[in-house]
């Protein structure tokens, strides 16, 4: 009887107390781990191909659909989502939980080689195992400078090379 007496005596006691306990509840339900859920993400295969200077509707016509054409029916395949762009085509295709990735990688590989009559100037499609792991922490955007006429293809695996090198010397910056 003392309680209810007291809260009605003071009311902005009692609400601020009950702000208090909402507060301390949201708190604890974004800092608490949640250990009985497992990584439930679907394992992506991404399919990139590069036609430089192809308009979207050349890039569709040409490549997308003739690789979406091979893809068809792949085992465990959830979805097939493409998008044809300036200068290149992008699959991503959706697995089934569980799937053996090595197996549907292999599998992918051996049905893109079984599209022929890519456009000449069209690269060679790239195949990316991605999940939700995946995401970027650095983003590197490389120019040529005037007067320099080799393709910035050229410059990839150097730079990829040189990265380790690049994040050293940034740590050892930092360190100072």
């Amino acid at each position: 009887m003392d309680l209810i007496r007291l809260s009605i005596a003071k009311p902005a006691a009692v609400v601020a107390a009950v702000i208090m306990a909402v507060l301390f509840g949201l708190v604890a339900l974004n800092t608490i781990p949640i250990q009985m859920s497992p990584d439930v993400s679907r394992p992506v295969i991404r399919i990139t191909t590069n036609w430089l200077g192809a308009a979207p509707a050349e890039v569709e016509r040409e490549i997308t659909i003739r690789q979406e054409d091979a893809l068809k029916g792949l085992i465990g395949l959830e979805s097939m989502t493409a998008r044809s762009r300036l200068s290149r085509s992008q699959i991503d295709l959706e697995f089934a939980i569980g799937t053996d990735m090595d197996k549907a990688l292999l599998l992918v590989s051996n049905r893109l080689d079984g599209v022929t009559d890519y456009p000449d100037e069209a690269k060679e499609p790239r195949l990316k195992v991605a999940g939700p792991e995946d995401n970027r922490i650095a983003w590197f955007h490389l120019m040529r400078l005037p007067g320099n006429d080799r393709e910035i293809d050229f410059y990839g695996d150097f730079v990829m090379m040189m990265l380790p090198e690049i994040f050293a010397a940034m740590y050892h910056v930092y360190e100072l």
